[in-house]
């Protein structure tokens, strides 16, 4: 039995599962209707049970719903960051973006006006929230005005749509309309974000637009495929359907999230059949995924597709990281490969580039330090720190090489990697403490620059690289690491990408920063984050993970690899198209034949899939190449 978005997470990737005749199901059920024409004046209908066996999961989370479920769609509410998690599950937003396009949610279409300031979208026709609330014109602007009020000091945290809206305005029941104080190229990136701009149900609100938080604490107010029972015991959550959902009806009839703090007492549950599966990057450990895939009782699964970006970042407004050489040195000292297999046994892939070539502006060129000992210590001597006395730490000027280095163990596996750092550092001369912080401690060092070297993410899913772009620029900045890369920007370049409409020039922008950022080693990109999952093979048959990412499906069907090969293999932005070679073949038997594009999800047992796997690994191994994934 096939589950259809059982649950999404905050990276923007949806999880489907194969379930068991027995059952149980996996985390996002609920699908948007894709079709303009959809009939959703019967959702009780559309979800109403036609199989006389209930269908039910229990999964897992590390927090409780602390601040209400308010809190999943305006961040900043809970000291629970997990919880957007979730989102989707219970409310939706006017677009979404799959399949590397915008698509129409709430809003089944829209029109944008000639200078790009007047966005006019049109609700579609007999959309309900959970409790038979219409969710028409009037609703939509009020949740809208309210993302502002209740966003507070985090506004400009989340992109830059909520900076610029003029007015919000609903001139009749199907219609908004938003205006701009000046045009905004992420507008419908940001709308398409369910943290912060997912659709709230009008009654969740005060005259004030504030949220009635006590309400949110029994309720979920939105329009998604489920909605919250209300009936949370101390350590377990229970979801139903909601009986008027829109969109194609959801897999599973019910589901139960459980609060378990602890990643390894998750993995006892599991075991212990008091959880169906665990699901997450943050929540599975790289031992316990390795360990769970070595036992047939349990399924396990891990997406390709990078869900963000693990990077350190410095502080560049005092020593050491003043000086580039030393942040270069950081570059070449760190082996991205050792982390990523030693480390986290595969669980991450190394990364080269602070946002994967798969994000939406980012498949640029881009200098790559390869991991040079060697290099990051003629760099160390080049700056004048030396070790004089001969204790395996560097001074310069009576001063030792030696700082603290932050990091949150809220997020997964990411300590064993800053000890690898740490470790990695020390053996050209750093002497680096890793210092573990709970997420609130940790956000407020960062926010007051209270540290020397950090880990950081970036924002994932929908929005990379908007978001981080966006807080490049110190007018409205939130994020105090972002913020340090404007010194190294032409002036006003984010500035004047936020309020460019020319597609030609926004990608010359996205290329600058891309560029300048590893020229100038404003930070080093070591890891890429992957959504994991593990279940019980008794209750689930498999999870496959859903992403906007068909590079190479678009690369043809769409006719990118065309245009490329007529420009001499050039891209747009005039940037050398990677595997040209590659690119030609396949455009060869494009020609030949009639092709049908299907996507598949890597090393999941597809069979086409798999073959073609084992003669990549072998040609690999021919040529002496990297082996493996």
């Amino acid at each position: 039995m096939k589950m259809k978005k059982f649950f999404a997470a905050a990276a923007a990737f949806a999880i489907c599962a194969n379930m068991a005749a027995c059952g149980s199901t996996s985390d996002n059920t609920g699908t948007t209707s894709e079709t303009d024409d959809a009939d959703v004046s019967s959702a009780a209908d559309n979800n109403s049970d036609t199989s006389s066996e209930s269908k039910n999961v229990t999964l897992c989370e590390s927090w409780t719903f602390d601040a209400g479920f308010y809190a999943i769609v305006h961040g900043g509410m809970s000291s629970n960051y997990g919880i957007s998690y979730w989102g989707h599950n219970f409310y939706d937003t006017l677009v979404v973006y799959e399949d590397g396009k915008y698509k129409g949610s709430i809003a089944e279409k829209w029109d944008v006006s000639e200078d790009g300031k007047e966005y006019t979208f049109t609700i579609r026709d007999g959309i309900k929230f959970s409790d038979e609330t219409p969710c028409d014109a009037a609703a939509v602007k009020k949740s809208l005005e309210a993302a502002t009020v209740n966003l507070g000091m985090y506004i400009g945290s989340y992109g830059k749509l909520m900076t610029v809206i003029d007015t919000i305005e609903a001139p009749d029941e199907s219609t908004v309309v938003i205006k701009l104080t000046q045009p905004y190229y992420g507008t419908l990136n940001d709308l398409s974000t369910c943290n912060p701009l997912g659709i709230v149900n009008p009654n969740g609100f005060n005259d004030d637009l504030t949220y009635k938080s006590d309400d949110f604490q029994t309720m979920t107010m939105g329009t998604g495929p489920y909605m919250y029972q209300g009936d949370f015991d101390g350590s377990v959550y229970t979801f139903v359907r909601n009986p008027y959902y829109w969109g194609e009806a959801p897999e599973a009839d019910t589901f139960k999230i459980k609060v378990i703090p602890d990643n390894d007492a998750k993995v006892l549950a599991l075991r212990s059949g008091e959880i169906d599966a665990i699901t997450g990057a943050s929540r599975l450990s790289a031992d316990a995924y390795t360990e769970l895939s070595a036992d047939s009782a349990f399924g396990t699964a891990i997406n390709d597709e990078p869900t963000l970006t693990n990077y350190i970042g410095f502080n560049m407004s005092k020593a050491p990281f003043d000086d580039k050489n030393v942040c270069l040195a950081v570059e070449y000292a760190i082996d991205k490969e050792a982390i990523s297999n030693d480390v986290f046994q595969g669980t991450m892939t190394p990364a080269d580039t602070l946002f994967s070539r798969s994000k939406p502006y980012c498949d640029v060129d881009v200098t790559v330090y390869d991991y040079d000992p060697d290099k990051a210590t003629q760099l160390l001597d080049e700056a004048g720190w030396t070790d004089s006395d001969g204790d395996g730490i560097r001074e310069k000027d009576g001063t030792p090489l030696e700082m603290t280095m932050l990091y949150t163990s809220d997020y997964g596996s990411i300590g064993d990697g800053m000890l690898a750092i740490a470790s990695q550092l020390g053996k050209v001369g750093f002497k680096v403490d890793v210092s573990d912080m709970d997420m609130m401690t940790y956000y407020g060092a960062s926010m007051n620059g209270e540290y020397d070297i950090i880990h950081y993410r970036t924002y994932g899913g929908s929005f990379d690289p908007f978001t981080i772009v966006t807080n490049m620029d110190p007018a409205v900045s939130a994020d105090p690491v972002a913020v340090q890369f404007a010194a190294f920007l032409p002036e006003g370049i984010v500035a004047e990408l936020d309020c460019s409409s020319d597609e030609s020039r926004i990608n010359e922008i996205y290329k600058t920063i891309l560029t300048t950022i590893p020229d100038e080693a404003l930070c080093v990109p070591f890891a890429n984050t992957v959504e994991l999952a593990a279940w019980n093979s008794d209750k689930i048959n498999s999870y496959d993970f859903c992403s906007d990412s068909q590079y190479v499906i678009n690369g043809l069907q769409k006719g990118w690899a065309k245009n490329w090969q007529r420009r001499g293999w050039k891209k747009a932005d005039g940037s050398p198209a990677l595997n040209p070679d590659l690119w030609a073949q396949a455009l060869e038997q494009e020609a030949r034949h009639k092709i049908t594009y299907v996507w598949v999800k890597g090393h999941a047992g597809h069979p086409e899939n798999e073959r073609c796997d084992q003669l990549a690994v072998a040609q690999s191994k021919a040529h002496g190449g990297r082996q493996g994934t």
